[in-house]
């Protein structure tokens, strides 16, 4: 069955999406400029001010947790995860399939080997399995109090939740960043997808969605 993945809402006219559009890259190049500019000894703390977070937000019922592997400066979860793992909880790492498809989560063992994937990013080999994580932990170039994320454009964690939550996949999205990333109001377009919660170094937002 193909993935619909747009989903009705009000009508937008092509200028208010082009306007749209052109505020998610200022936002997007103002948030990573910024995340550039942080020392090595502030990513490191906050790292661990994250793990630990991460640790008592996600529950010990959540059996299989997915990660990622930082790049360009993203805030580094392998303390968090490596934590996560001796507790108990099975990891998976997100692999590119295609464009404009859903994302998939290969099993992933702290320490075991991993190979470069599409996008330059390490994925666990075509070997391991695939899971259905009951925990996303996702990357983020910017987010907003209400739950908004903003990503680097190619739009595969919105196709993934919108994926997932279509499937009925009940589902914690959590996005992970650094405090500086936060901003006023992230422009939304139909097909954003909400975070459930952000976890910084500074604290967690918990979203509230409709029920």
């Amino acid at each position: 069955m193909r993935l619909s993945y747009r989903r009705p809402g009000r009508f937008r006219s092509s200028a208010s999406v082009k306007t749209m559009t052109s505020d998610k890259k200022s936002i997007r190049a103002q948030s990573l400029d910024a995340r550039t500019r942080i020392s090595p000894d502030e990513r490191k703390a906050a790292s661990m001010e994250v793990a630990r977070k991460l640790v008592q937000l996600i529950p010990e019922t959540a059996e299989i947790v997915a990660g990622y592997r930082a790049v360009r400066g993203e805030i580094d979860i392998f303390e968090a995860m490596a934590q996560l793992s001796e507790r108990g909880h099975e990891l998976c790492l997100p692999v590119v399939v295609a464009p404009r498809k859903p994302l998939i989560f290969r099993r992933w063992h702290i320490g075991h080997p991993l190979e470069m994937g599409q996008l330059g990013i390490e994925i666990p080999p075509e070997s391991e399995p695939v899971l259905l994580p009951d925990v996303i932990l996702a990357p983020l170039a910017a987010f907003d109090a209400k739950g908004y994320r903003l990503g680097y454009g190619s739009g595969f964690y919105d196709i993934t939740i919108h994926h997932l939550r279509q499937l009925g996949k009940h589902v914690h999205i959590i996005g992970v960043g650094f405090s500086l990333q936060q901003v006023k109001t992230i422009p939304a377009e139909d097909h954003d997808e909400k975070l459930d919660a952000v976890v910084t170094e500074k604290g967690v937002v918990i979203v509230a969605r409709a029920t």
